[in-house]
């Protein structure tokens, strides 16, 4: 069991102990909070819970006395599901006024009405989605978004979400936090196919793929995905970003969903979506960066209307 910061707070749960979830509940522990595990796999709740001395969940019940529970999933449904679902659901064995962060990157319309499920409940559900990746995960320097119709929820959350990020943005209302993420993501993902494209069309010219990027990225074409994730894993082809094709592919379709919600036509989301599931389809749910494989096999067809000399 690794030695952990001195205990000064109230327990907190976690749900969801991947990739993302089990730094970010490891950097609540070293915080001093208790924490009080559980995953679908009962092993890496196991394994965290001794690496913590954390409690790992074997039921609903052993969340009595939490004071926060986070979750940290795939999709909104699997967030429903985990807190409703469980043996009768979470909610019955919790104190009135226990906040729910959902850290995962979730369906906006999706989190409006889990809120009214838990307030009914008597508790209270806050979005937190996070952006910065594992690396940040696990040094506790996360960017988070936090949405909330509660303020005293929102207080109540504040602390718990400090201990795992850097800097924490209030974007509004209930869902607000995971309207930003899915946004923000498919800037990302824009981004992404954009410079994927370029890559392919460049080096098909004759251009050398790394050269292109030190120019993007001393040029007006820089971004967060031409410093961070070109040269690192995709010229490089080691493909490892730790992000996996199917979450981009899901974060740019709430986008989506969430553009023609608010009618409004989105060419761009639209063409960048239909990109991400097509190499979802051709590739399975691989890293997202190794899309990058797929678009490079892809041809322009020939015009049926062009001539031969």
């Amino acid at each position: 069991m690794s030695e952990q910061a001195a205990t000064h707070h109230s327990p907190v749960g976690f749900i969801g102990l991947g990739t993302m979830g089990a730094p970010m509940a490891r950097n609540l522990a070293a915080a001093g909070y208790p924490v009080v595990l559980h995953d679908a796999d009962p092993a890496a709740s196991d394994r965290l819970a001794e690496q913590t001395g954390g409690t790992a969940a074997s039921g609903p019940a052993d969340f009595a006395g939490v004071q926060a529970i986070v979750t940290m999933l795939p999709t909104s449904r699997i967030v429903a599901s985990a807190l409703l679902d469980w043996d009768g659901g979470i909610p019955p064995h919790l104190a009135p006024g226990t906040v729910v962060i959902d850290m995962s990157s979730s369906d906006p319309t999706e989190t409006v009405l889990l809120g009214e499920r838990l307030a009914s409940a008597g508790a209270a559900l806050v979005d937190a989605p996070v952006s910065g990746g594992v690396l940040r995960a696990e040094d506790g320097t996360l960017s988070i978004m936090l949405g909330g119709d509660d303020e005293d929820a929102l207080a109540r959350a504040v602390p718990v979400v400090e201990a795992m990020s850097a800097r924490i943005f209030r974007t509004g209302r209930l869902g607000s936090g995971h309207a930003m993420k899915a946004l923000n993501n498919f800037v990302a993902a824009a981004a992404t196919t954009a410079a994927c494209e370029a890559l392919i069309a460049g080096e098909r010219f004759g251009l050398d793929q790394q050269t292109m990027v030190d120019v993007f990225n001393a040029s007006t074409g820089q971004s967060w995905v031409t410093t961070n994730v070109l040269g690192q894993h995709v010229v490089s082809r080691t493909f490892a970003s730790g992000f996996a094709l199917g979450l981009y592919a899901k974060d740019v379709g709430i986008a989506r969903h969430l553009t023609e919600a608010m009618d409004h036509p989105a060419p761009v989301c639209h063409a960048v979506s239909a990109a991400l599931d097509e190499a979802l389809t051709a590739m399975g749910d691989v890293d997202h960066t190794r899309a990058m494989t797929h678009w490079e096999h892809l041809t322009t067809a020939p015009s049926t209307t062009s001539s031969r000399t």
